[in-house]
């Protein structure tokens, strides 16, 4: 398997980014959001290309906007590249590089899979929020990053 490496967004990669969103639902007035979203989160510097190898197989927007805790929002993998451990190895990537001592996420109730993934990548249930998707409430989750897994030096 190729390298597994994240790399900050350009304005030429908006249409890869946007094509990956669009990959999970078809929806033309939907897709104008997504891509004034991804347009934002480019000039912003949280959105992350996915990488294996040289070739792009998704997206990610990060930041520090949760409590100042490191915030995956959103993170599309490729179809064929889910289920292949690909989302645990951004994770840890994520973990290694996170200024923060968290590292938080969420997901739909509905999202099983991303649930059990998360908890594959060694994150805990945080919480539950309701009101946000009608019938389906939005699941949090964190992991310690690398920076407070490691042992502390006692006196």
């Amino acid at each position: 398997m190729d390298v597994i490496r994240l790399r900050k967004a350009s304005d030429k990669d908006k249409t890869v980014a946007v094509g990956f969103y669009n990959s999970i639902e078809q929806e033309e007035e939907v897709s104008l959001y997504r891509e004034e979203k991804m347009a934002k989160a480019i000039l912003e510097e949280t959105c992350f290309i996915i990488l294996a190898g040289h070739r792009a197989i998704g997206f990610m927007i990060f930041d520090y906007r949760f409590f100042d805790q490191g915030w995956i929002e959103l993170m599309i993998l490729d179809e064929a590249c889910r289920g292949k451990g690909i989302g645990g190895k951004v994770f840890d990537l994520l973990g290694e590089q996170c200024k923060a001592g968290k590292l938080f996420t969420s997901t739909n109730r509905s999202n099983t899979r991303m649930q059990k993934a998360l908890a594959k990548a060694g994150f805990s249930f945080a919480g539950q929020l309701t009101g946000l998707d009608e019938g389906d409430p939005e699941l949090f989750y964190y992991r310690l990053t690398k920076e407070k897994n490691q042992p502390t030096e006692k006196s």
